[in-house]
């Protein structure tokens, strides 16, 4: 059968609702759970998806019989990209033309962090997000000890450093947002490439301390003991307060720290450090969650900040798994 013309191809657009549809069952697996957020039936959803495939000539999803989750075709995957960029336009173009009626004009987030998430992870992202929202200022504050001040700087979001056990753990609400690894790190003139994996490099130089509580994959004596070495060495080692200052020091070539990641995935990435017998890296006790102000009326702006955080986090944790594999397969 030959091809149609493109002048002879219709030239309408889709309905918006068939559209959205799509994304959803694509996005979430199910016409049941599609329906569910687009508060529709499981039905409309169906009949949604099908017009549209008759509409555009091709099959989008593969859906039912033995398939357990809804499953993108290759040219249901081509559309999925263009659809979801362009909701994402039309939800910012909504979000902006609310907040310009509701006489609000430009918004503001304020934020906490403690200074080293601020200083290496946070920063760098929160101007990507301003570039892409300028209807948005962002404020931010720096706290410590999980102390934001919540009242006097009006924050609407925080991003605290809690553990899973104990008094500093989660709450109720919070949204994940990182989770951390530990590996012994330093500048990539001290080490030699071919004496990084072997343990007893981590003797020959001075080791760079954080002070940092509860915190045993980040205590010298823990590695020495998982790597079977005696812990001393012939330097002191140098006390640190922060992994901004830490990562500073060892950038410098101070030294060798115990870096957490992602706080040390840029510089990784880079080449400003490079991660020694990474075979070893240990999961770490602490993470980064977000947690919204207590009774505080949400900003329209912070659904699109959290979003877009949530986002940067998958990706910084997709980076990791792409730096390790590296030193895996590295000589």
């Amino acid at each position: 059968m030959s091809k149609r013309p493109a002048a002879d191809l219709p030239q309408h657009m889709p309905p918006l609702a068939a559209l959205r549809a799509f994304e959803a069952v694509a996005r979430l697996g199910s016409l049941s759970s599609a329906a569910a957020e687009l508060h529709v039936t499981k039905s409309a959803v169906s009949h949604q998806l099908r017009a549209l495939e008759a509409d555009l000539g091709v099959i989008l999803l593969h859906r039912g019989g033995t398939v357990r989750r809804a499953q993108v075709t290759e040219a249901g995957a081509d559309l999925l990209a263009s659809v979801r960029q362009a909701l994402t336009l039309l939800a910012t173009a909504c979000r902006n033309t609310r907040s310009a009626a509701a006489g609000r004009g430009r918004q503001t987030l304020n934020i906490s962090v403690n200074p080293s998430l601020a200083a290496l992870w946070l920063a760098p992202r929160i101007g990507r997000f301003i570039a892409m929202h300028p209807g948005i200022d962002v404020q931010v504050f720096l706290h410590a000890n999980l102390d934001p001040a919540w009242q006097t700087q009006d924050i609407d979001l925080a991003f605290l450093h809690t553990r899973e056990r104990g008094p500093r753990g989660p709450v109720a609400g919070d949204l994940p947002l990182l989770a951390e690894t530990v590996v012994p790190v330093c500048s990539p003139d001290l080490v030699a490439p071919e004496r990084r994996g072997d343990p007893r490099v981590l003797l020959e130089h001075r080791w760079l301390v954080e002070r940092h509580i509860d915190s045993p994959e980040t205590d010298w004596g823990t590695w020495c003991a998982r790597l079977n070495l005696p812990e001393r060495q012939g330097q002191e080692p140098v006390i640190l307060s922060g992994m901004s200052t830490l990562v500073a020091a060892a950038v410098a070539g101070v030294g060798i720290a115990l870096g957490r990641a992602p706080l040390i995935d840029e510089e990784l990435a880079s080449g400003r450090l490079v991660a020694l017998v990474p075979q070893f890296r240990v999961a770490g006790s602490w993470g980064y969650v977000m947690r919204q102000q207590d009774h505080r009326p949400m900003s329209a702006a912070l659904p699109a900040l959290v979003e877009f955080l949530t986002e940067e986090g998958r990706a910084s944790l997709a980076l990791r798994e792409r730096l390790r594999a590296e030193a895996a397969t590295s000589p």
